[in-house]
């Protein structure tokens, strides 16, 4: 489409028609209000013969079916993808013209907008990605579009990079002091509105690509190679532009690859050649893709292989804590440390068909055998553990010797089966033990020279030291732990092996000539099974989870809880042995994330596997591996581990006196602790009259004191995200004290703020506060021209008690009230004068006198308090 407009153009932000200017602009077009604007025209009538000028063949239309590149977003209706490139670091923002080339490096363009419906998806997708627009939140935070006028030809008009048609536009109709020279337009989040900015700003920006076409290849090699480099059975590539970690790890994706993952030596000596290429001589890092988990700790690769090869620089991996690290390896000394991960770094991607993935094992064969009078039997292999009396703890290779002498070796764990049997057998260790698992030349191997095929490392393991490389003479040794702490037990850390003493176990396979131990298997269904203090029984049936419930009580046990690593591990003996996942008593409540025992014991231990638990509402089991997942309770598994009952009785849970009003005043009250909550979600009320609302029924606006009530809270406001985006906070500022107090005047001392946190600009009596339905985040605004739900809050009250305003407001209606009252309770006494006179006729004098706690009133219950208060007195004595 072709078009000419004039500087500023196209105004009249509330439409128009279109007038050719006169004078200095003469030919330029610009809009004008169509009833008031005065102005000629001109008229145009076919010839007869028309004539088609010869102008540019338009781009293909993109497909509606075409697909989106991975990470890339669109709606059914637009045939282009979109996607957003923010950062937090300045370094990583672009001008207008680096954001253009950014875009074209990828075979996209910079964002243009042809319509509302394309505008309004694009506004969608920001308020996903930032939560929703709030000018007070998304203040300044702008992206690059494809409008410019950047052509002086064209005399300041605005047009579009990708050269469409300028016929729908949202312009900020705000005047500053430099407009001259804002040749480049921004997106605001804050406005949802297009703003003219100078174009060297460093922004973010966003691209847009036609549906069925492919990311191209980011062109990063200063040679121009595009190719990726081969070595043994994988490809590399090394991106030099700098990105954060897991948009380094993104990038990978988009090549079906992940962040390098390294097992050998050759494989590290590859990389640090190349390395030193890409650095130039200079001491660079470059992401690879080792990584701690967020949820306890370890490190993991992206691609799920084993470490089972570690080259970390003196001083490095730093000490474990709350954040989640990543590692980094230098160039020159082709050695590893972790950092954190929002550093932007160059990093290295790398595909291939075969990792080191952990696999779950298949059960070796039934034993044929036993083992000797001493040794512990599983399956085909008999076990040992020594070390017992402290001079028996010795190095490394004298714990091997040991083992030799007896005709075996140090332990292999070959896989969670076996794992689990080793940690089953150490409730009565109070030591660490040495495995079979030495590295000599940087890579773990076993006794046997056999690969490590599976590991259970430690959290921040393995950390020791790099093994320097010397010949066959291991250096740094593995030992199985046992830690107070219940997520250390049984996992795995590497020691010196010539500087420290321990316990050992050793291994050796069944003798054919001995029975085998009635113990050697996983255990079957249906028999009763001891372990530690509980006794537990397998149910091997298709199973809903409260199917599963019913079916254990019925049999005079509960589902199964796992209140260590050690029935943990054996639990996972179980699940294993049947193929199956089996169903234990961990579940939540109707859409809630929060998880309790069935058997209300305290959930002090967990084992949940990465990103649970997940399933709002749902029930938990232990899969075949040992980890606990999470699924709907409907779901149908083909187990479940029950447990008698034999336990003590669990610890008293906290009870709060009082109780919630009873449908006050159209409110349904929600007991939580000490409080009662009234969710009102759907009225959708301004702050004053939020305030207003909660006052008639006695409360206050919500307040939030500590994590667990704003989990609580928002629990409650997911369920009803769709009628309002979030709910008021009873919160405003003191400037007096100049910091933020509750509606009762308490001081603010908890607070969950959403990103950017809470600005100096909006700590005034103008601003109030909400908490967001989506996120649980709190969030400043103003205190007009908004609405939000109403969340009311009081305190429990006595049985008696109720709020005032619950009463009819007029005074007339009150007295008919208290009187028909009175006259009831008239009534009710003569009735019941006269029922016990009759009783006492008919049933004589000796069963009139009879006296029955069946239906108490308020002078037994003071009797019963006497009673229990005497008793405490007594004990107190005593």
């Amino acid at each position: 489409m072709y078009t000419h407009w004039n500087r500023d153009q196209p105004g009249y932000s509330r439409g128009g028609c279109v007038a050719l200017a006169t004078g200095s602009a003469m030919g330029l077009w610009e809009v004008k209000n169509c009833t008031m604007f005065r102005a000629r025209y001109i008229c145009r009538q076919s010839l007869g013969t028309p004539v088609t000028p010869e102008l540019p063949g338009p781009d293909p239309t993109p497909s509606l079916t075409g697909s989106c590149p991975q990470g890339w977003a669109s709606d059914p209706k637009l045939r282009h993808c979109y996607k957003v490139f923010s950062s937090e670091r300045l370094q990583d923002k672009k001008s207008w013209v680096q954001a253009q080339g950014a875009c074209q490096e990828l075979g996209a363009q910079l964002l243009s907008l042809a319509s509302y419906e394309e505008e309004h998806f694009v506004a969608n997708m920001l308020n996903k990605i930032f939560g929703e627009s709030e000018p007070e939140i998304h203040e300044q935070h702008w992206f690059w579009i494809g409008l410019n006028r950047r052509d002086p030809r064209l005399g300041q008009s605005w047009r579009w990079s990708d050269g469409l048609g300028f016929s729908y536009h949202n312009f900020d109709r705000s005047r500053h002091d430099d407009d001259d020279i804002r040749g480049c337009a921004v997106l605001d989040l804050a406005s949802l509105q297009w703003v003219a900015m100078q174009c060297e700003t460093q922004l973010d920006w966003i691209c847009k690509i036609p549906r069925g076409v492919d990311v191209r290849e980011p062109d990063v090699n200063p040679q121009g190679r595009r190719e990726w480099l081969r070595f043994q059975e994988a490809e590399y590539k090394f991106f030099e532009h700098h990105s954060t970690w897991a948009q380094a790890q993104r990038v990978c994706t988009w090549f079906q690859a992940e962040l390098a993952s390294v097992h050998s030596q050759a494989e590290l000596d590859f990389l640090g050649h190349n390395l030193q290429k890409f650095s130039r001589g200079q001491e660079q890092h470059w992401w690879i893709g080792l990584h701690t988990s967020e949820s306890d700790g370890r490190f993991r690769w992206t691609d799920g292989s084993i470490i089972n090869f570690i080259s970390w620089a003196p001083g490095k991996p730093r000490p474990i804590g709350k954040d989640k690290k990543c590692v980094y390896m230098t160039a020159s000394r082709e050695d590893w440390g972790d950092q954190r991960c929002l550093t932007a770094l160059p990093y290295i991607c790398k595909r291939s068909n075969s990792t080191r993935k952990m696999q779950p094992p298949d059960l070796p064969p039934t034993a044929l055998g036993g083992c000797p009078s001493g040794w512990n039997q599983f399956l085909n292999k008999c076990f040992r553990i020594q070390g017992q009396d402290p001079q028996d703890q010795v190095k490394w290779s004298e714990a091997q010797f040991s083992c030799e002498q007896q005709e075996a070796q140090l332990v292999t764990i070959a896989n969670p089966l076996e794992q689990a049997f080793i940690t089953a057998s150490l409730p009565n260790v109070t030591f660490d033990l040495w495995i079979g698992l030495h590295a000599s030349q940087r890579d773990f191997q076993w006794v046997e020279q056999e690969p490590l095929l599976y590991a259970n490392w430690a959290p921040g393991e393995p950390s020791g030291p790099s093994p320097v490389p010397s010949g066959n003479i291991p250096t740094s040794c593995a030992v199985v732990l046992h830690s107070p702490s219940a997520h250390f037990t049984g996992r795995w850390d590497d020691r010196s092996c010539t500087e420290e003493t321990h316990g050992f176990i050793c291994q050796k396979g069944t003798d054919p000539s001995l029975s085998p131990s009635p113990a050697a298997s996983p255990p079957a269904p249906g028999i009763e099974l001891s372990y530690l203090s509980g006794t537990f029984r397998l149910l091997q049936k298709p199973l809903r989870w409260h199917d599963a419930l019913l079916l254990c009580e019925s049999r005079n046990t509960s589902l199964a809880h796992v209140p260590d690593p050690y029935t943990q591990a054996f639990l996972t003996q179980a699940a294993r042995g049947l193929h199956t996942p089996l169903w234990i008593g961990l579940a939540s409540e109707e859409g809630s994330r929060r998880y309790s025992w069935v058997s209300e014991e305290p959930l002090s231990y967990v084992s949940w596997q990465d990103g649970e638990p997940q399933q709002p509402g749902g029930c938990a089991y232990v899969d075949v591996d040992g980890a606990w997942r999470t699924t709907s309770c409907d779901t149908k598994l083909q187990g479940a581990m029950c447990e008698v009952n034999n336990r003590p009785p669990p610890p008293r849970r906290i009870s709060y006196h009082g109780s919630c009003p009873q449908g006050l005043a159209d409110s349904a009250w929600i007991p939580f602790r000490e409080h009662c909550y009234s969710f009102h979600m759907e009225l959708l009320l301004g702050h004053k009259e939020a305030l207003q609302r909660c006052q008639r029924v006695g409360g206050a606006v919500l307040s939030i004191l500590d994590e667990m009530e704003n989990v609580f809270v928002w629990e409650h406001l997911q369920s009803s995200e769709g009628q309002s985006r979030g709910a008021w906070l009873g919160m405003n500022f003191n400037p007096k004290g100049g910091t933020l107090v509750w509606q009762d005047n308490t001081a603010v001392n908890y607070s969950n703020w959403g990103p950017p946190g809470l600005g100096p600009s909006m700590l005034s009596h103008n601003s109030c506060y909400w908490i967001q339905s989506s996120s649980g985040l709190w969030r400043p605004g103003a205190c007009t021209n908004i609405t939000m739900g109403v969340v009311c809050k009081l305190p429990r009250a006595e049985e008696s008690s109720f709020s005032p305003s619950a009463l009819p407001e007029n005074p007339a209606a009150l007295v008919v009230v208290l009187m028909a009252v009175l006259l009831l309770l008239a009534l009710m006494t003569a009735a019941l004068i006269l029922y016990r006179r009759r009783q006492s006729v008919e049933r004589g004098a000796f069963e009139g006198a009879r006296y029955s706690r069946s239906s108490s009133g308020p002078g037994e219950a003071t009797e019963k308090n006497i009673l229990v208060s005497d008793m405490e007195m007594n004990e107190q004595q005593e």
